[in-house]
């Protein structure tokens, strides 16, 4: 992704941009906690099986290296053009050459930098062909298929974004600040994960549950932290 003018980040945002993302780490870890809990909860049993066979299925994949890497890319770049143009910014390039690309764009902002390491767009494309595929000749055994597509969607866009992040330094991450990004990138793809698990399992995943772990974990997180630079302070 390549602004056509490249801005040098600010003192500001150089001093605020770590602080900020501690004040979300807490918050992002319990989030992720929540949404693996929710995410075991839910394909142990019943249709869940499918969701967690298709995300077994592209796990194994990955494993064996059939990890379709130029898919991601084209996405990942896709979504940087989307991202942009719903903001009213223009594309003036679109390249995918390989195992690589790139997007020109006439401005960039956080959200256009980190839209693709939390948007999964596979995820949405087999959304929308079940919709289609049910409301046009309700194919038989679609839920199953649905669902065992959905969790390998899902299970390939954060397998991606995982190894994207940890391989590599990614540029994009600069708009916001590298520390901050990673904060953002967990808790949106967890808010994502247990969004995307309460509108497939509405009766089986507790919404008020998982927000209740989160504000609980962040709480005790942060009255430890209390306490302890309280109890230095006394010393």
């Amino acid at each position: 992704m390549t602004p056509r003018r490249v801005r040098r980040p600010s003192r500001l945002k150089a001093a605020v941009s770590p602080l900020a993302a501690a004040v979300l780490a807490p918050t992002a870890a319990c989030a992720l906690w929540a949404a693996a809990s929710a995410a075991v909860g839910v394909g142990a049993r019943g249709d869940g099986l499918w969701f967690a066979a298709g995300a077994a299925t592209w796990a194994a994949c990955d494993l064996l290296g059939l990890r379709l890497r130029r898919a991601y890319v084209f996405a990942h770049e896709l979504t940087h053009a989307l991202a942009a143009w719903a903001g009213g910014g223009k594309v003036f390039a679109f390249v995918v050459r390989g195992e690589s690309g790139r997007v020109d764009l006439s401005h960039v902002s956080p959200f256009v930098a980190l839209a693709p390491y939390w948007i999964p767009l596979y995820a949405l494309g087999v959304a929308g062909v079940y919709r289609l595929a049910i409301w046009g000749w309700g194919a038989p055994r679609a839920r199953e298929a649905f669902l065992a597509a959905m969790g390998a969607a899902l299970a390939f866009h954060l397998f991606h974004t995982g190894r994207s992040l940890l391989e590599t330094h990614q540029s994009d991450l600069d708009e916001a600040g590298p520390a901050l990004s990673l904060a953002l990138i967990a808790l949106l793809n967890a808010g994502l994960l247990l969004f995307a698990l309460k509108c497939l399992f509405p009766e089986r995943v507790d919404a008020a549950s998982a927000f209740d772990t989160v504000r609980g974990g962040t709480a005790a997180f942060w009255g430890g932290a209390v306490r302890l630079a309280a109890g230095l302070v006394a010393r």
